[in-house]
């Protein structure tokens, strides 16, 4: 029985890892950043979000205000947190054709793998304390969505915000 509950943990992060290396390896390489369209993708997260959040789901949790505070305090640490992701993501004109490109930094990248491995312990501890914590797994599902759907949200608004400015200097 030991040996099957570490495969259900091993075994994703043996598929996670490379998929991950190829990312960050992308992240760190110069892009055309296509800077018009950059506020679909936040949009799109966000009504994603809210629906999710929102919509009657058996077993969750009546929104209390205890249940919005949580929800409203993981939206604003992952706007902060994003915010700051957008913030490390440079930006510049490309010499020749004057086109804008983003390029990931080592900031990002860590927050990134901070991220992914908080998401792997969060699973490791919610499965081996969650019975003796009473925690209500859809209440920890709506707090994951608003974080990650506000940290995502947040640093395209922060990087489209830069790409105007740094585009309307150059006209």
């Amino acid at each position: 029985m030991a040996q099957q509950n570490t495969l259900t943990y091993v075994i994703p992060v043996l598929i996670v890892l490379p998929i991950l290396y190829r990312r960050l390896r992308k992240l760190l390489q110069p892009q055309e950043l296509k800077w018009r369209r950059l506020w679909i993708r936040p949009a799109i997260y966000l009504v994603l979000a809210a629906v999710a959040v929102l919509a009657p789901t058996p077993g969750a949790p009546a929104l209390t205000p205890s249940t919005l505070a949580g929800l409203a305090l993981a939206g604003a640490l992952g706007a902060v947190l994003g915010w700051q992701w957008g913030r490390s993501t440079a930006l510049h004109l490309h010499p020749e054709t004057g086109t804008l490109m983003q390029t990931g930094s080592l900031a990002g990248v860590i927050l990134f793998l901070v991220l992914v491995l908080l998401k792997f312990g969060l699973r490791f501890g919610l499965d081996a304390g969650a019975p003796s914590l009473h925690l209500n797994a859809v209440l920890i599902t709506d707090i994951s969505i608003c974080f990650s759907a506000l940290l995502f949200a947040v640093r395209g608004l922060e990087i489209f915000l830069r790409a105007q400015r740094i585009m309307g200097e150059r006209t």
